[in-house]
This record gives C-alpha cells, structure tokens and sequence, in this order.
C-alpha cells in the first residue's frame, strides 16, 4: 500500500514539474533504455499519435520506469525520439518498466495496479544480502 502511495505521489509530483527531464540531457544507459520504451510503447499504443519521452519517474540499480505521452505527431515508423514534435496531455500516456535490462511491455498509467506489481517483482529479484545475515543475532 505504501508502494502504491510513493507512486501515486511521483505521478503527482511530475504533474506539477513539467518539462524535469530533457531527452537530449539524458546519459548513454538511460538514452538507451528510453529508445527501447518509445520503440515498444509506439509499436503497442501508438497507433494514431507518436509517444515520446516525458520522463522518468523511478528508478533504481535495477530498474527504470520511462512515462511517456502522445504527441502532435503522426505515428511513423520507425519509432524513435522525435524532438520536434510537441507532447501533449491527451491519452495515451504510457508506463515502461526496464527490469534489470530487460524491458516490459508498456502499460496504460491508468493500470496502476499492474504498474506497483511489476515495480515490487523487480525490485524483489534485487540481491538483498546483509554482512552477517546469517548469524543467528541478525
């Protein structure tokens, strides 16, 4: 539940920060990972409008979760960052989840539910060894 809270959170935090991130200002690995989110978002629900990059909402070592909404661009092949192409707050707006480089298919952000499970399973699969966990006092 305190998931789905911080979640819900985010989503409001990045309402009211517009314009936070900036493609171009992205590093090499989180480029990499938004290329792969616009290319299966646009292939899933991009079917009369391109979706581009918004933002990133969470991340961790292992995970990094790209919103991305519909744009006054024309759906076209092939589904790449297109920076002219202005973002807008119609539907859909697009949840992808990259699990340990692995990426997931894109969700509606009105699947919330669906979006905290994937969100918990992958940082579930994190190492989470503790120097003398196994002693009988830890």
């Amino acid at each position: 539940m305190r998931g789905l809270l911080f979640l819900l959170n985010a989503l409001l935090l990045l309402e009211s920060t517009k314009g936070l991130m900036k493609y171009d200002e992205l590093n090499d690995h989180d480029r990499e990972i938004v290329d792969r989110a616009i290319e299966q978002a646009n292939k899933d629900f991009g079917k009369t409008k391109h979706l581009d990059f918004y933002t990133i909402v969470n991340r961790n070592k292992d995970m990094v979760n790209v919103i991305l909404r519909s744009t006054s661009c024309d759906s076209k092949m092939p589904s790449v960052h297109q920076k002219e192409c202005k973002l807008q707050e119609k539907p859909p707006q697009v949840s992808c989840i990259d699990c340990q480089g692995i990426m997931e298919p894109c969700l509606l952000l009105r699947h919330m539910d669906e979006i905290k499970k994937r969100m918990d399973e992958c940082t579930l699969t994190e190492d989470n060894h503790f120097t003398g966990g196994g002693h009988s006092r830890f």
